[in-house]
């Protein structure tokens, strides 16, 4: 039987032992929130210099903040919004990835990879992309209107004026949709609706170029074939 005796120097190294363990997760736990508080502030800086235009710059700095927190998911998408920025499409595809990987509800990097997708012409993918980003956030208009455009490239103009109309609910102002839902109803024949969404882009950006050619150009098609119309209004 071990006496009192023995056991408070026993008792006195246990709790050493458990005073050393506790202020050594301490200091992790310090250590590791200073490395969060510099990653974010490369990551910042990083935006700085994107929003500049300095995309080398920016690129730098989200390469830091990466190297200091290798599971921070945000200055990957951001080096990959730099990356294409600069033109380098295939390289910002594994960057937005590893993004998606360390975050998987991040809708905005699955919006962009499928922005990347589509202009590599892997439109299967892109629209993949897409309707993972509206799944986790349904109120993103402008993944409507982009995931609309690949839909009436395939030819499904119900569904893409299903993702116009929602774009709109969701942003009353937003022409480019207006001008969209134009061109699919156009593609249709629906000129006189066609019509009356290009006029509705116009009285919402009295600027837009685009949306005042279709608006000629449907004017113009009333009463010719549908086959016409489809060929001309894009």
């Amino acid at each position: 039987m071990t006496s009192s005796a023995e056991a408070s120097p026993m008792r006195v190294t246990i709790g050493l032992f458990l005073l050393t363990v506790v202020t050594f997760l301490g200091y992790l736990l310090v250590l590791d929130q200073r490395k969060h508080t510099q990653s974010i502030a490369y990551n910042q800086r990083g935006n700085t210099f994107s929003e500049q235009g300095r995309y080398d710059e920016a690129i730098k700095n989200y390469q830091q903040a990466i190297k200091i927190r290798v599971n921070f998911a945000e200055p990957y998408n951001n080096l990959a919004n730099a990356l294409v920025r600069k033109g380098k499409l295939q390289e910002s595809v594994s960057y937005y990835k590893k993004a998606i990987q360390l975050k998987s509800n991040y809708s905005e990097a699955y919006s962009n990879l499928g922005n990347v997708l589509g202009k590599q012409g892997k439109l299967d993918e892109a629209m993949e992309q897409y309707q993972k980003a509206l799944k986790i956030n349904p109120s993103l208009f402008q993944v409507h209107n982009s995931l609309a455009i690949l839909l009436a490239q395939r030819g499904d103009f119900s569904g893409a004026l299903s993702h116009y109309q929602q774009a709109i609910t969701l942003h009353p102002s937003f022409a480019q949709a207006y001008n969209n839902i134009g061109s699919a109803l156009a593609g249709q024949g629906r000129l006189e609706e066609a019509i009356v969404h290009f006029e509705q882009a116009i009285n919402f950006d009295s600027n837009y170029r685009a949306a005042q050619k279709n608006l000629e150009l449907a004017r113009s098609l009333v009463g010719k074939s549908n086959a016409r119309v489809q060929q001309e209004i894009r």
